[in-house]
């Protein structure tokens, strides 16, 4: 898994987010993170998004996760314990 734990990514389209948790899925390292406001000083309190990093030919690619079923599993692998006590309530 590549770090990027408490830094600052920024997408191709220029968004930049804060990377709140990370964990790794099939080889790819992923994000929870939050946008980050235009005076870069600031985070964005309604804008979240899992994010999936993959290195080809040693350069990095980041983009928005948006496959629903790997946005459920990585739900589940940031929060396990969350997870559970939703599956025993319901």
């Amino acid at each position: 898994m590549i770090d990027k734990l408490h830094r600052v990514v920024t997408l191709a389209n220029g968004k930049k987010y804060f990377v709140l948790m990370q964990t790794e899925y099939q080889g790819d390292s992923f994000y929870l993170a939050s946008g980050v406001m235009a005076d870069g000083q600031d985070l964005k309190d309604d804008e979240f998004a899992y994010l999936q990093l993959r290195v080809i030919n040693g350069r990095e690619y980041i983009r928005v996760v948006k496959d629903p079923m790997t946005l459920a599993i990585l739900l589940y692998r940031m929060d396990p314990e969350k997870y559970e006590e939703k599956k025993d309530t319901v």
